[in-house]
């Protein structure tokens, strides 16, 4: 199962300058005289597992300082040199993309936009598809790995079965400084009514804080997801929102029949900046999107394939926050917040508080059909994905372009090589280019027995291919206390065993005993690493392909003759004890 983290990072104009009017607002941009987090996070990187690839999305609140802040990110990227293949994608990026399309299509594109946390949350599904992800791994650059094992739980239960449901998408979840989930804010007066971060912890106690480890989750963060590629070629992030994208695209999946989980040992530290916008501000944004979240809940109608949802299904939060008693909560909290600002002597906060509460009342819930809207707007999505993987090797070499970073394990890869000198003979390897070579041995593992040692034994699971770089190898059917053992097949060098886990449509377990004659060297390779290299050399997987049905042929010819001569001896011993 391949993995690609992709990464947003905002950046915006230099610290004297500032938000302008008529910039995109996000959270907390990273002013283009600065570095941000972006360094720290790139570093953390280096105490994880290897086997994914990075996409970092450049995002600016305004067109204006496109070009520096590109430079700025490929020299943060450069210095901090990230252990995996990265990729950085801009606007310039994204406009060779929608070139293509406009080339070779009529579809609607206002989809693939970088403007706005929904199209930029679009653009990471969409570019980790590009780069060949079973699943995307949604991260923010505000945050530090610290769990050696953070890759390796990401992709535990995905794509899998838990308790009869398929498991569609992972949530994990941030903690603090002091290791703990719930908000670092300090409760005030004006909240009483909006007791939003009191009603997050309470889901946080009852999702994070309790057992089992995987449950069904009413929210999730933006900079924690993992979505498969079953889910993210479906449902879009609905650009109307100006935020809470997250929870919005939790609740959309959900409609859709798409299961959302949340892993409670799957953790993520989060050290955001100070918003640069004023509460009030934060507030109105707020209001925009419960109303429409709300709308969109009313405005359902049945639909084949979907279901429908309530307020209901997303307690404590953000289900409290999408009832009738939203314009009561958004009334009383906006008079206590103008209080404040008031008896601070802030009377231009005061004046924006107090226009919220208009804004409430006369343009904060959509006139449109919520509903219908985004049904248009997930239909021109699957549409887009249909004729990206209709075009995906030209797509796929227009999004290469933007690779930044090639660096591999070449260390380990060489170190393989010099030890395992014999791999070069084998026809498999020799079919791959050099390039090939390396990420084929960066997922390969070298395994060595001794005589008599049982490679594989009955009942151990077959997710992975098996090839015997030097030595010998019985297959046996273990009859236990009911016979003797039966010898299936002997193997040796350039033979391999184990092909079944790659024509299965799942992984299943050995009948068998693979037994070493003597000793024995063996390069091994798992199913799901295979899988991914066969996405991205779409060549030489066919050549490797036609190799391996080759020698199951002469594997299978060589079986049945060894039954039939079992048979007929077999026969003639019946005969005789029949004399």
């Amino acid at each position: 199962m391949k993995k690609v983290m992709v990464v947003p990072t905002y950046w915006g104009r230099d610290t004297k300058t500032g938000w302008q009017l008529g910039d995109d607002i996000y959270d907390h941009p990273t002013p283009i005289d600065q570095t941000g987090t972006l360094p720290r996070f790139l570093k953390s990187l280096k105490k994880l597992e290897k086997d994914f690839e990075l996409v970092i999305i450049l995002c600016t609140t305004t067109l204006q300082i496109k070009k520096e802040a590109y430079q700025k990110v490929k020299k943060i990227i450069k210095e901090n040199e990230p252990p995996v293949k990265t990729y950085l994608f801009s606007e310039r990026s994204l406009g060779g993309v929608k070139k293509y399309y406009e080339q070779n299509s009529s579809l609607s594109l206002r989809l693939l936009s970088l403007s706005g946390y929904s199209n930029i949350r679009n653009i990471c599904l969409f570019t980790g598809f590009l780069a060949g992800g079973d699943v995307v791994i949604l991260i923010d650059d505000d945050e530090i790995f610290n769990d050696q094992d953070f890759i390796h739980k990401t992709t535990e239960f995905i794509g899998g079965r838990f308790y009869g449901q398929t498991v569609d998408a992972i949530a994990g979840y941030y903690v603090n400084e002091n290791g703990e989930y719930y908000d670092d804010v300090n409760i005030e007066p004006w909240m009483t009514y909006w007791d939003r971060f009191g009603s997050k912890s309470k889901a946080f106690d009852k999702i994070i804080g309790s057992s089992p480890r995987l449950k069904k989750t009413p929210f999730a963060f933006g900079g924690l997801m993992i979505i498969h590629k079953n889910l993210y070629k479906i449902v879009p992030f609905d650009p109307n929102l100006t935020r809470g994208e997250d929870i919005d695209y939790l609740i959309n999946s959900k409609m859709f029949g798409f299961n959302f989980f949340l892993d409670n040992e799957l953790s993520i530290l989060h050290l955001p900046p100070q918003k640069p916008h004023p509460i009030w501000q934060r507030f109105r944004q707020d209001m925009y999107r419960f109303y429409y979240e709300k709308k969109k809940l009313e405005s359902q109608s049945e639909k084949s394939n979907m279901q429908l949802v309530s307020a209901e299904d997303f307690e404590p939060y953000p289900g409290e926050f999408m009832k009738e008693d939203l314009e009561d909560k958004v009334f009383k909290s906006n008079i206590m917040l103008a209080l404040d600002y008031l008896s601070d002597g802030q009377i231009e906060d005061t004046k924006a508080t107090l226009k919220n509460i208009y804004i409430s009342k006369y343009s904060a819930e959509p006139e449109q059909n919520v509903f219908k809207d985004y049904l248009k707007l997930q239909s021109e999505w699957e549409e887009n994905f249909n004729f990206a993987e209709e075009h995906y090797l030209d797509l796929q070499n227009i999004f290469k372009e933007c690779t930044i970073s090639e660096k591999k394990r070449l260390s380990r890869v060489k170190k393989d090589m010099k030890n395992h000198k014999g791999i070069m003979d084998l026809p498999i390897f020799k079919a791959l280019s050099e390039e090939e070579l390396n990420e084929l041995l960066e997922i390969s593992e070298f395994e060595s027995y001794k005589s008599k040692d049982k490679i594989l034994k009955k009942g151990d699971k077959d997710d992975a291919l098996y090839i015997i770089e030097e030595g010998r190898v019985k297959v046996i059917n273990n009859k236990e206390k009911k016979g003797k053992d039966i010898e299936l097949a002997e193997l040796t060098k350039d033979d391999f065993f184990g092909l079944t886990s790659l024509i299965a449509s799942k992984s299943a377990n050995y009948l068998v005993d693979v037994v070493a004659q003597g000793p024995v060297e063996i390069v091994k390779i798992n199913r799901d690493d295979i899988f991914a290299f066969f996405a991205n050399n779409h060549q030489s997987s066919l050549k490797i392909l036609l190799y391996f049905m080759k020698k199951l042929n002469k594997q299978l010819e060589d079986l049945t003759e060894m039954y039939t001569d079992v048979q007929i001896k077999d026969r003639d011993i019946s005969q005789i004890m029949d004399e």
